[in-house]
């Protein structure tokens, strides 16, 4: 099973204290980001403080390289090592192409708000301190992950981030995991584990039933109109008799016959 792990430029990016949860949620820029963070306790966040007027949202960016990837995978899995808060009611999403991080170049502020409404996996809503938590990604990453050279990534809060529903007064919610830059411990970076696909089957199936209806056991040529098959030869019809092998007689409804097919040379006259 082939792994692809995150490049390092992997990054929580935090919009802090907004008047509105509009304000956090659809800010452009995030007001801060670290793409050197080996491990965070609020990678997502969604919260709002007990007057509902400081709103804060978090989220996490990574991309993988998946250009060695042509046929669509039959699974694929996004591991995520826990760290501190296990609070989660997370979802994986897909990443626009035009966002300034992938697999080789780090995420920026403004990357923020390059995430889509296309979902890479189901609501995640269990997590696991200091171990692997394994998310499911559904068909549409499946697909993405053959069709694009880089998969790009975000996961963030599901009810009120991915939904947009304002969090209530005095709320928090936070997740954390380790992040690309855990070198001391590559152990708990963040991969993606795959099932490679396989081609699809061709659309010729050889018959042998068809086969057999064909040719019967005297060698007989029951038919060369296409779709009109007669069980023999018959005088003044469209069958024709006919004798396939290596050379010698062969017996066509009772009668001996020397005719055959053979190779020969086309230049022979």
């Amino acid at each position: 099973m082939p792994n692809i792990y995150a490049h390092t430029g992997d990054a929580y990016m935090r919009v802090d204290d907004e008047a509105t949860w509009a304000g956090a949620r659809d800010a452009t820029v995030a007001e801060i980001i670290s793409t050197t963070a080996v491990k965070y306790n609020s990678s997502v966040k969604a919260a709002a403080n007990l007057g509902g007027n400081q709103y804060d949202c978090y989220r996490y960016f990574a991309a993988f390289d998946t250009s060695g990837i042509t046929i669509k995978p039959e699974s694929a899995t996004l591991k995520l090592y826990g760290f501190t808060y296990t609070d989660a009611q997370i979802i994986v999403i897909k990443v626009n192409s035009g966002a300034t991080g992938n697999s080789s170049t780090d995420y920026v502020a403004a990357d923020f708000s390059q995430t889509s409404s296309t979902a890479y996996s189901l609501e995640v809503t269990s997590w696991t301190d200091e171990a692997y938590n394994e998310i499911t990604l559904n068909d549409t990453a499946l697909t993405d992950m053959a069709s694009l050279s880089e998969f790009k990534i975000a996961v963030i809060d599901h009810d009120y981030d991915f939904n947009n529903q304002t969090p209530p007064n005095s709320f928090t919610r936070r997740t954390g995991w380790y992040h690309a830059d855990e070198v001391a411990d590559p152990s708990k970076d963040p991969l993606i584990s795959y099932v490679a696909g396989s081609e699809p089957a061709s659309d010729f199936t050889h018959s042998q039933v068809e086969a057999s209806s064909l040719v019967g056991d005297d060698y007989t040529i029951n038919s060369f109109k296409s779709g009109s098959l007669g069980s023999q030869y018959e005088r003044n019809s469209d069958q024709v008799p006919f004798s396939l092998g290596v050379r010698g007689p062969r017996h066509l409804r009772g009668r001996t016959t020397s005719y055959s097919v053979t190779l020969g040379d086309k230049n022979k006259k």
